[in-house]
């Protein structure tokens, strides 16, 4: 929890954030931001965080959509699987890493930039919607691509969980006081080395288990295990966003409270989904 005192000497008052942590490391804010300035007309809002917030996901939903039917219909057609998938898995990740810096380095840009980042966001979901089922499950060109009603279910379970995560944290009965954040944020260190680790030893051509790609009751387990973690920063979303409401952080902060609830809500739908397909392969 860090403090940012305002500069303004008709203001003598403390702003205190939780540091935004989502499913990046890359992804902390605001630890030297000074948020405030001298007008207080164009504060952040919870009803201008719930629309930057709709707007974010709307662009995600449409560019996911529109990416997603482009390559269901190829592979409808009898197509084999473009070579374009993980080039463009790995370009949005990364053009989100470096979009994600520019709002860590300059908060103020995030109106601009976050849209940007959930095109981004919308085509990583879109290539992975079709991508990841197609890992577990056996469909071959031509056929029923099972991947629309793995889509849906994922997406009804991705807001049925924010739905219980929100009424949970509105209650109170959820609550993540600083150790229980220090652990989270460990627990996010510890599965980016792992995902590093897995993915050099490959190059080099050391193979250790991968709990993403194993289908079985233990890549079942790892994959629960990180959808619940994923879960749990949800909270750190609501917490940023309700402190910098009740603290008058400037207008643009609504799109920096909407732009890490958007990171957070696309890796859940993922892990959701990668669940989903597991499971459905095991049958």
């Amino acid at each position: 929890m860090n403090q940012y005192k305002m500069t303004g000497t008709d203001i003598p008052t403390e702003y205190t954030m939780s540091i935004l942590q989502s499913r990046n490391p890359a992804m902390s804010i605001l630890q030297s931001e000074r948020a405030f300035g001298t007008e207080q007309a164009r504060v952040m809002t919870l009803g201008g965080t719930l629309t930057a917030t709709s707007i974010l996901l709307s662009i995600v939903a449409v560019v996911g959509i529109l990416v997603w039917q482009s390559l269901n219909a190829g592979y409808a057609a009898g197509n084999s699987m473009p070579g374009w998938i993980m080039p463009v898995m790995i370009g949005t990740l990364i053009g989100g890493i470096a979009v994600s810096f520019i709002i860590y380095r300059n908060p103020k840009s995030a109106p601009i930039i976050a849209p940007l980042h959930a095109a981004l966001e919308g085509a990583f979901v879109g290539v992975a919607t079709f991508y990841i089922p197609m890992q577990y499950m056996a469909v071959e060109p031509g056929a029923t691509n099972p991947t629309a009603m793995l889509a849906v279910q994922a997406a009804v379970a991705t807001f049925g969980v924010t739905a219980a995560m929100l009424l949970g944290y509105a209650t109170g009965v959820i609550r993540v006081g600083p150790i229980f954040q220090k652990i989270m944020v460990t627990a996010l260190i510890g599965l980016v080395v792992y995902v590093v680790a897995i993915m050099l030893l490959g190059f080099m051509g050391i193979h250790i288990w991968n709990g993403f790609a194993d289908a079985g009751p233990m890549g079942i387990g790892f994959s629960v295990l990180i959808i619940g973690l994923a879960s749990m920063f949800l909270i750190l979303d609501f917490q940023f966003i309700e402190k910098g409401i009740d603290a008058q952080a400037p207008k643009y902060m609504e799109w920096v409270g909407a732009w890490g609830l958007m990171i957070t809500l696309v890796w859940l739908y993922i892990e959701i989904l990668r669940l989903l397909a597991k499971m459905r392969s095991s049958d």
